[in-house]
């Protein structure tokens, strides 16, 4: 049984292309030999050492067209894999190099994207939020501290920062490091205040956003296995405790949980409170009333960089509060609902089609999710080669979820992309540099798989193709002088 083929571009357009061209090149030329006779002087056999109707005198648009026609062919092997067959008429793949579509296949079909729907998200960000922002933890009190003493309670106010966390819980990510910012570092800023005393407590306030922490929609597994934490505008170590190797707990209270994570350091630097640690509820007034004087501030790293520790990881909770942050500077709400629109309005205005876009979340965690191949390829193409998008992406072979695929191979540091994967899907979108320095985007969903590493493999074949192109013939190759 033959496998199922894709639609791929039609040869006979490309054929016909070169064909005019071809006709093209052959009058320019006879017309330059006529003007050089009619002013009576006749070239030197030098000027003419190439036949006026070789192959050599044919543009390089077919060379790129040949080059192309490669490497649909590769694509169409790499896709021919009998362990895809059942897979194909569910899946989707873009190819887009040397200024023209390579293949598709079903570029329009809404497919599962999984995690490649981040691409969006990130595209989306840099748009609204701007790559230089940086999100604000601030503590604040009613009043100053008079002789170390402060009157009432210390307000821990959340302001978005994903990646809010303490040193130990740190060490036990395999994000970079650096992208973190240091709860200690805010609580040191604290007791440098003057800070000695507080009559009250820390009260823990994440109104920033709304109080839906999970979509019901999603799997509840997702929480115990900590693929997604609670959603907080005030979080602290992806609002999860470690509470043995390997193992984590999510916390069951947000505000009042990270709230009790700062008391706890700050007691640990000698200041002393009346009371317990609590989370602010919605009977409290906004802190900027109750609590008007700003103590301290901590600020994350720019937006480039939380949106690079989210992509090159893959890290649901930090793309779920990029959506609520999305929300609330579109709308003011910081709800999910608010910033998946905005991330649609955002393309849209952009001139990208979002008709075929059927998403909740921003994480790609959501099975009901849909979206085109075609979309992600247009999203991929909005933003710079060398820009804050692009050095967000992992790479192949070296760092972020591609830092184990094709490494020490032709593709290896040539292929930058966002990675995608559920039980029976695995995705790729991005792009790959050609061997002579071209940009080659593409966008792969492969769903209906009977195990996602078939998915991968598929995706490795065709990431090393990529980096191959244009794999033609040159001038020299294409006929004598």
């Amino acid at each position: 049984m033959q496998s199922p083929q894709p639609k791929l571009a039609s040869r006979a357009l490309i054929g016909a292309c070169a064909a005019l061209t071809l006709v093209g090149v052959v009058g320019l030329v006879l017309g330059a030999r006529d003007r050089v006779a009619a002013h009576g002087s006749s070239p030197k056999s030098s000027q003419w050492r190439t036949p006026i109707l070789s192959i050599r005198r044919v543009p390089g648009v077919l060379r790129n067209a040949s080059a192309r026609q490669r490497l649909e062919a590769a694509v169409r092997q790499a896709l021919s894999a009998p362990d895809l067959a059942g897979a194909l008429g569910r899946s989707c793949v873009v190819v887009r190099a040397a200024g023209g579509l390579v293949t598709v296949l079903n570029p329009t079909l809404a497919v599962m994207p999984a995690s490649t729907l981040k691409v969006l998200t990130a595209v989306a960000a840099l748009a609204r939020i701007g790559a230089d922002e940086r999100f604000t933890t601030s503590v604040r009190s009613p009043a100053p501290a008079v002789a170390g003493a402060l009157k009432g309670d210390l307000w821990f106010v959340g302001g978005g920062d994903p990646l809010l966390e303490t040193a130990d819980y740190t060490a036990t990510q395999v994000h970079d490091p650096e992208s973190a910012t240091s709860l200690e570092k805010l609580a040191d800023a604290v007791v440098a205040g003057g800070i000695r005393s507080v009559e009250g407590a820390v009260v823990g306030d994440d109104r920033r956003y709304d109080a839906v922490r999970l979509l019901p929609t999603w799997k509840r597994s997702y929480l115990t296995s900590g693929e997604v934490g609670p959603i907080g505008a005030l979080m602290v170590n992806d609002n999860f405790t470690v509470v043995a190797a390997g193992t984590r707990r999510a916390a069951s209270d947000v505000p009042a949980d990270a709230a009790a994570i700062f008391q706890t350091l700050l007691e640990a630097r000698g200041v002393t409170f009346g009371r317990s640690s609590r989370g602010a509820t919605s009977a409290d007034a906004a802190a900027s009333s109750v609590a008007p004087n700003v103590v301290a501030e901590v600020q994350s790293v720019p937006l480039h960089d939380v949106l690079s520790e989210m992509m090159r990881w893959s890290d649901n909770t930090t793309a779920e509060m990029i959506v609520k942050e999305l929300g609330l500077r579109s709308t003011g709400t910081g709800s999910t609902a608010a910033g998946v629109e905005a991330i649609r309005s955002s393309l849209s205005l952009r001139g990208v089609d979002v008709r075929s876009m059927r998403t909740v979340d921003g994480s790609g965690l959501d099975r009901s999710d849909r979206l085109t191949c075609k979309l992600l390829a247009d999203a991929v193409a909005l933003e710079p080669a060398n820009g804050p998008f692009m050095d967000s992406l992992p790479v192949m072979g070296r760092s972020g979820t591609l830092r184990r695929r094709l490494r020490a191979s032709s593709a290896t540091g040539k292929v930058r992309a966002k990675t995608g994967t559920l039980s029976d899907v695995s995705s790729l979108a991005g792009r790959a540099d050609g061997t002579d320095g071209s940009s080659i985007e593409f966008a792969l969903v492969f769903n209906g798989l009977r195990s996602s590493s078939v998915g991968v493999q598929a995706g490795n074949t065709i990431a090393e193709a990529l980096v191959s192109f244009p794999d033609a013939p040159t001038t020299a190759q294409l006929g004598p002088e």
